[in-house]
């Protein structure tokens, strides 16, 4: 390879139909473009590798993660003695942001350059081929996972400090500030810091994948994603052909409750990962089960109740056929938040109550209980409530045996996403805490109810705020006001909704609650301003969603 020489090199990423054809060819296949967005970097390969490497990277940056893995290996098939083609495979096996990393097959790929970090180290010629290979001797090193990532953060600040100019360290030092902050998705320094490094690429580069994708993870929060919405506008117009691309700018909608692009961004992300699924004759678990689950959310917040109810049938059909931990994840969501938005399952709905949770996160254990919860609160099964509490509290137990002092899952728990965390263990507290008040209402008992639901918003008060469909499936703001409606408190209501709506704008059940307490109080101005925003938001709406105007 040839030494970093400072100069960006573009590369527009084309796929040809056929590359041995010519001009003159009569039966010359047609050009076919795959739109990923556009690199320049100092990164120069040989010319038999360069085109497969740019490919990966491209995807890499896209999140695209197993296509991704095989333009590397492609690459490395070709010549094996170029460092970043290993590189870029020991890459596709971390992914920090999802809290996913396959030790095994990246170590073996680091073993490769040999069998110790000093002969590994030796063996890397060149200065930034060296300092980029460092990143994968931390990330496959010894530590806790939270501890490797803020490695990774320190020795990419200090590389972006040398090559300030170098797009790709600028673009992966972003990343890392968002991989190692505690306070994901409001805006904090490193977050900022995160997106304004990102804007620097994008100043030169517009079309760099990596650098607005990074841009809209670090902003999507909803006190900061009006600052990411020309990212958003943008970032699926540069990687058009990438399924998670597509998806991407639903992040920023989503925080800031417009629902129609939440909708259109992941319809077109799931139809994407399907062709793909089609294409490559992958199973079911390659469906774009997490933009599905979004579109689900967009479509329930739109009071399109039939739609998404069809759309969750989808999910119980395919489902059993792949059930990958995720897509299991996603499908307990989805049937709560169907009942809980439309207050009612069609006959034609068959729920899976038994969906298999002891391999995923305590956050789905939790839902799949709440969900439980709520349908025997709707058949006065008191007994039923009682077990999903005492189950439900051992399994948040267990995993509370597992989080350090820091708030971050121990070895113990693997490098898995559905690893707990502080957060994930509060989100559950909540809904603990709302299944008590269940039981409390069951049984009568209004001031026990009112205290469990203090005690769920004071631990929802201390969680990130929601960076996609909320895993608290009914926020306890929304749950408690709601409550306080029928209680003639309606100020107090208010309150509660204006905190719902402040994490999650937009929210119909919130908006609907805070239009009847303001008609109740008669508030009649602030009650129009917000019968407004409720029009915009219901525009297409079944026709049974609007009857609260009338009540």
């Amino acid at each position: 390879m040839r030494p970093y020489s400072g100069i960006a090199l573009l590369f527009v990423f084309v796929l040809f139909g056929c590359a041995k054809d010519t001009p003159s060819d009569t039966n010359q296949k047609a050009e076919v473009q795959t739109v990923l967005g556009e690199l320049q970097h100092g990164f120069t390969l040989n010319a038999n590798t360069q085109a497969k490497f740019d490919e990966g990277l491209l995807l890499l940056h896209n999140f695209e993660y197993d296509d991704a893995l095989k333009a590397f290996e492609e690459a490395t098939a070709q010549d094996s003695t170029e460092i970043l083609t290993h590189w870029g495979e020991a890459m596709c096996h971390y992914k920090a942001l999802w809290r996913l990393q396959n030790t095994e097959k990246g170590s073996a790929i680091v073993s490769r350059l040999g069998k110790s970090k000093e002969e590994r180290m030796t063996a890397i010629s060149d200065p930034i081929e060296k300092e980029m290979w460092e990143l994968i001797e931390i990330m496959y090193g010894e530590g806790e996972f939270e501890d490797r990532n803020k490695k990774i953060k320190t020795h990419l600040e200090k590389l972006h400090s040398k090559y300030p100019q170098h797009q790709e360290i600028a673009a992966f030092y972003a990343l890392s500030l968002i991989w190692s902050t505690e306070e994901y998705g409001d805006g904090s320094e490193d977050l900022r810091l995160a997106a304004s490094i990102a804007d620097k690429v994008t100043k030169i580069n517009p079309l760099h994948p990596g650098a607005l994708h990074y841009k809209i993870h670090a902003l999507d929060g909803p006190t900061s994603a009006e600052d990411a919405l020309a990212a958003a506008d943008a970032y699926a117009q540069v990687a058009a052909d990438a399924a998670h691309a597509l998806h991407m700018p639903s992040h920023i909608f989503l925080a800031l409750g417009q629902w129609e692009k939440v909708v259109n961004s992941n319809q077109a992300s799931y139809e994407a990962s399907v062709q793909r699924m089609v294409d490559q004759e992958l199973k079911d678990g390659a469906r774009g089960y997490h933009s599905l689950a979004w579109l689900h959310y967009g479509l329930l917040q739109q009071g399109k109740y039939a739609q998404a109810e069809k759309i969750l049938n989808e999910m119980l059909v395919h489902v059993p056929k792949d059930p990958t931990k995720g897509a299991r994840g996603y499908l307990i969501g989805m049937q709560s938040r169907q009942l809980l938005e439309s207050g009612k399952i069609g006959a034609q709905t068959n729920l899976d109550l038994d969906t298999e949770v002891e391999d995923i996160g305590i956050e789905a254990k939790a839902l799949r209980s709440f969900l439980r919860a709520q349908l025997a609160f709707e058949s006065k099964e008191v007994n039923l409530i009682n077990d999903e509490l005492n189950w439900l509290r051992t399994k948040i137990d267990a995993a509370s045996q597992i989080i350090d002092k820091n708030g971050a899952a121990m070895c113990a728990a693997g490098n898995s996403r559905y690893a707990p965390s502080e957060n994930s263990i509060k989100i559950s507290e909540v809904i603990v805490a709302q299944i008590e008040g269940l039981k409390a209402l069951l049984e009568g008992n209004k001031n026990d109810f009112e205290m469990h639901l203090k005690r769920a918003v004071a631990f929802e008060d201390q969680t990130n705020f929601p960076a996609g469909p909320p895993k608290i499936a009914k926020p306890s703001y929304e749950q408690y006001g709601e409550w306080l409606l029928t209680q003639g408190r309606y100020a107090e209501a208010i309150k509660l909704f204006d905190k719902a709506l402040h994490r999650m704008p937009n929210r119909a059940k919130s908006l609907i609650g805070k239009f009847r307490a303001l008609r109740k109080l008669n508030q009649l101005n602030d009650a129009k301003s917000v019968r407004s925003q409720l029009e915009t938001v219901l525009a297409s709406a079944d026709d049974e969603v609007l009857d609260f105007m009338e009540e």
